[in-house]
């Protein structure tokens, strides 16, 4: 009897003992699970973050920062270094577009043509086929937000007549404005290797488009852009990340790395940097929110003191205008570029993180750039390149127009560019033009005697002095009105309510079912700024028809007005606030 309670109780012992050795070994295996599993996700956040250090250390590497309302110089390095721009040549491309808008010579219902040598460009693209047309509007948008280069041929070719012109007059542009460290080959910035720029250049790029083209800038804001059945986002991500960025490019080459120009607006500070030669699209967005967080606070709060033209030596952003003139494309002395030695890609284009690879690859070492000789100039044509024809909207009879918003000096600018009426003639080439004449169209002819001379043409159309009421502003800056191949005859319009104050519009449509639908849309996405407005339709005559413009009514001020108007825009509304 005394064995077996002994051997019971050493049983007991021993199940004890194995327990305990059991929760031991489960325990430790579930310490040492959650350790490897920390150690992964550490592993994973470890390789995510990108160092600052890692960045600035690169034989690419080049940024600037730059205090928009003073000038001053916040950060650089590298800033005058050469550097292949890559698609930030398209800046450069729509710089033009909105100087020959501002001309008059196309708006945005303008249609170019693209060309076999367009269509055939290597991606990112649109996917443009030879004699398709696009409206300017969407060239545009393409640009800004796909970044194609297919389109960026097609503006160049309408504009310049062939690519290699149109790349001249980007030269001359930009030695105009201050760029002196850029040279341009072509208009998309698909690698060549005498095109070559600066981050300071760009930066002055920068800050030239938002000061001499404050409306149209705003398209660099633009996140996504529908073309056909696909829609195509931006390829700037810090307008996703970062509160107060307004724009505005990214480029990429193999030969450039990921490049970056930003502007952000921010508790009454506005900076403009340039980030070049970025290992990734992450590391190089990465680094330029850091530039811009670190530096925004030491920036300006008072009023804007500083001009990027008068910094360059030029009195107004009009004396910036290019005059049309063809300078030749100087042939620059070799030069350095920053390029990472590459090997040939096994595929025709890159993938980034961008959404699509935005030029071809092409490898490019760190070389001497010697470019080949500039083309000859072109002879010199009776006429211009011929470009789609547009639709002009006639002037209206000056009216008293108040100041309807805080944008209402920069829609007027943009009205005036659109709306003044175009000559029906070509502007004959000249070697010494006098001081920009306005050329008309000739006058028809008279029954009378050939001896009697006829009489002179009217005076041309004067900038100054025409006066745009705030009803063709808006029709202007909110849509493209329809074409029509005739003028119709005027019908009066029909009596409409009058709403007076403050209103706001979306847009200009060519039927008021289309209007309707669109201010429908409008409160749908409008929440409580447009909780207790009026939605109404109101038909006008323009010389290019009849239009509805799409208009909410009921606004106690100017601020109410405004701050619905911002709303709308984060929703991708077109809008203006105006007073009736």
């Amino acid at each position: 009897m005394q064995y077996s309670r002994t051997s019971g109780r050493g049983r007991l012992i021993w199940s004890v003992l194995v327990a305990l050795v059991v929760c031991v070994v489960g325990v430790t295996s579930a310490e040492a699970g959650k350790r490897k599993k920390r150690g992964v996700h550490n592993r994973v956040k470890v390789h995510r973050v990108v160092r600052s250090e890692d960045l600035t250390g690169s034989s690419r590497y080049a940024a600037i920062v730059i205090d928009d309302k003073t000038g001053r110089i916040l950060y650089a390095k590298n800033a005058d270094a050469p550097r292949h721009p890559a698609s930030l040549t398209k800046m450069m491309t729509l710089y033009l577009l909105f100087e020959d808008m501002q001309k008059r010579k196309v708006s945005l219902s303008t249609r170019f043509t693209a060309s076999a040598k367009a269509s055939a460009q290597a991606p990112s693209k649109l996917g443009l086929r030879p004699g398709q047309t696009i409206a300017v509007e969407d060239a545009i948008r393409a640009l800004v937000t796909k970044s194609a280069n297919d389109v960026a041929v097609t503006v160049a070719e309408n504009l310049g007549g062939t690519e290699q012109a149109f790349a001249r007059r980007m030269t001359a542009t930009a030695r105009r404005i201050g760029m002196r460290g850029t040279t341009f080959y072509n208009a998309s910035g698909l690698p060549n290797d005498a095109q070559y720029t600066t981050a300071r250049d760009m930066v002055i790029l920068g800050r030239a488009l938002q000061e001499r083209f404050p409306v149209q800038y705003r398209y660099f804001a633009t996140r996504s852009f529908t073309w056909g059945s696909s829609v195509h986002g931006n390829h700037n991500k810090l307008l996703y990340r970062l509160d107060g960025i307004d724009g505005i490019k990214t480029g990429y080459t193999n030969a450039s790395g990921f490049n970056l120009v930003s502007s952000i607006r921010r508790d009454g500070r506005h900076l403009v940097a340039a980030v070049m030669g970025g290992s990734s699209g992450r590391a190089r967005d990465d680094h330029m929110a850091s530039l811009l967080a670190g530096y925004l606070p030491r920036a300006s709060t008072g009023g804007k003191v500083s001009s990027v033209f008068a910094e360059n030596g030029i009195r107004t952003a009009s004396a910036a205008d290019d005059d049309d003139d063809e300078a030749a494309l100087p042939t620059p002395a070799p030069s350095r570029v920053a390029a990472l030695p590459v090997s040939a890609p096994s595929r025709a284009t890159d993938s980034s993180d961008e959404g699509s690879a935005e030029e071809t690859a092409a490898p490019m070492a760190l070389m001497a750039v010697t470019p080949a000789p500039a083309p000859a100039p072109a002879p010199v044509a009776p006429h211009r390149p011929r470009i789609a024809s547009s639709d002009i909207v006639p002037i209206a009879q000056p009216e008293h127009v108040g100041r309807t918003s805080a944008d209402h000096g920069a829609a007027v600018a943009m009205a005036r560019a659109i709306l003044l009426p175009r000559t029906g003639q070509p502007i004959p080439e000249a070697v010494t033009p006098p001081p920009r004449p306005v050329v008309v169209a000739a006058a028809a002819p008279r029954s009378t005697p050939v001896a009697e001379p006829a009489p002179p043409p009217p005076p041309p159309p004067s900038l100054a002095a025409a006066t745009i009421s705030s009803r063709d502003i808006a029709a202007a800056t909110t849509g493209a009105l329809p074409r029509h191949k005739a003028e119709p005859a005027p019908v009066p319009s029909p009596k409409i309510a009058q709403h007076q104050g403050w209103v706001v519009q979306i847009g200009a449509y060519d039927n008021e079912k289309a209007a309707r639908a669109a201010l429908d849309k409008a409160r749908g996405k409008g929440g409580s700024a447009l909780a207790r407005t009026e939605a109404f339709t109101e038909p006008t005559h323009t010389g290019s028809g009849r239009v509805w413009r799409a208009r909410f009514a009921g606004f106690a001020d100017q601020k109410r007005a405004e701050t619905a108007c911002k709303a709308l825009k984060r929703k991708d509304f077109a809008c203006l606030a105006l007073r009736q």
